[in-house]
């Protein structure tokens, strides 16, 4: 009985242990939106004018050889000969100035996963 008892005991903690341990592994569920997509027109979120957002971007000061349709561009690059407070500092003047211009910055939270997104930010 007390061997029983043990054995029992042994695997509720083997199959709570193995519950506790496997996790959500599909990566897909953090796989965000491009960049790009976080600067939503206020009055049109989510029909946001891609061309105008790309022209603002550049006159806040974003560099016109950075490629803004690559899904990698991201304003938390240190580009060369530049430190990561340069870094910071950029990506504020250049949020601020979309801020001023009627953009909404959203985060990468707001907009979701690629693979269920809010609808925040689909383009």
């Amino acid at each position: 009985m007390i061997m029983l008892f043990r054995m029992s005991v042994l695997l509720t903690g083997i199959l709570t242990l193995t519950g506790c341990v496997v996790a959500d592994m599909d990566s897909t569920n953090y796989t965000s939106v491009p960049w790009i997509q976080l600067f939503q027109k206020v009055d049109s979120t989510g029909q946001t004018n891609f061309r105008e957002r790309k022209e603002a971007l550049y006159s806040c000061g974003v560099d016109r050889r950075d490629n803004l349709d690559d899904k990698n561009w991201s304003l938390n690059v240190v580009h060369k000969n530049e430190t990561v407070e340069d870094m910071v500092k950029r990506r504020a003047t250049v949020t601020s100035c979309m801020k001023s211009k009627g953009y909404q910055v959203y985060g990468f939270d707001d907009c979701g996963p690629l693979k269920a997104p809010t609808g925040l930010c689909p383009n």
